[in-house]
């Protein structure tokens, strides 16, 4: 009789050589057991989950408001983010103006057959929401230096000056006059926040808002101070060159002996 299977001790079987009376040997120590043990795979890496917890957390992700400006967002200076909302503002204010203005535009082309207004109003308001849309995307991707102005408040010079003539367009007729009056009121505000200090070093800090070609680079005549040559270290040394010794001029080759005489 053998041992069941994950079991420890000695077998049972008695030994057919040995005498029913005679003493057997002591039991010696028992074996190993083989008894088998399920594997726990939440076991193994529960100290490794909780080291992972222990570390740094990183930041989340931006939210698309924080992205686009419309809340704050860390690393952007609240100046910043203002001006982003001062944008979103106007460019809320110009569709509504524009939907209400084509509205009227199309009631008085069936009045009178005459769709004039009605296209010049619905290229004026996708030409505004245009601008105001690239000043935004600008400003949030933090990449002026693709318009290639040295100053990178030109580009808001011209947006907002383009913005400000529209806003002031629309004191003409008494329906818009509100809305003129606060399209014309956000354009104010984002040209006074572009003067403030932390706009300023926002605006020279960001590698985006700067012109590509404003890195100074030495030319291709000019060497670069400080760098050196790759040298390899199994190619031969050149030969010294020994500087040029002086020799004394050598003696003319007539040297003008005298001829005997005739």
């Amino acid at each position: 009789m053998t041992n069941p299977p994950y079991m420890t001790g000695p077998a049972n079987d008695p030994n057919p050589h040995q005498p029913a009376g005679s003493a057997g040997p002591p039991p010696g120590p028992a074996a190993p057991s083989f008894q088998y043990r399920p594997h726990d795979p939440y076991g193994t890496f529960a100290a490794a989950q909780g080291a992972e917890q222990a570390g740094p957390v990183l930041p989340p992700a931006p939210t698309f408001g924080q992205r686009w400006g419309i809340l704050g967002m860390e690393g952007r200076p609240k100046q910043v983010t203002w001006i982003l909302q001062l944008l979103w503002i106007y460019l809320a204010v110009a569709v509504l103006l524009s939907l209400l203005s084509i509205a009227f535009s199309a009631l008085m082309a069936g009045l009178f057959s005459s769709s004039v207004g009605l296209v010049v109003n619905l290229v004026s308001g996708v030409l505004v929401a245009a601008v105001v849309l690239v000043l935004i995307w600008a400003v949030a991707k933090e990449s002026l230096g693709r318009f290639g102005f040295q100053d990178p408040r030109m580009v808001f010079y011209i947006g907002l000056g383009f913005l400000g003539l529209v806003s002031l367009c629309g004191f003409i007729g008494a329906i818009k006059v509100p809305f003129a009056l606060v399209q014309l009121l956000a354009v104010l505000l984002v040209l006074a926040l572009l003067f403030t200090r932390p706009v300023a070093a926002w605006l020279k800090e960001r590698p985006g808002n700067q012109p590509k070609g404003s890195e100074q680079r030495p030319g291709d005549g000019q060497p670069v101070v400080g760098y050196q040559p790759p040298q390899w270290r199994d190619a031969a040394h050149p030969p010294a060159v020994a500087p040029p010794t002086q020799q004394p001029p050598s003696p003319p080759a007539n040297p003008g002996w005298p001829q005997p005489p005739r």
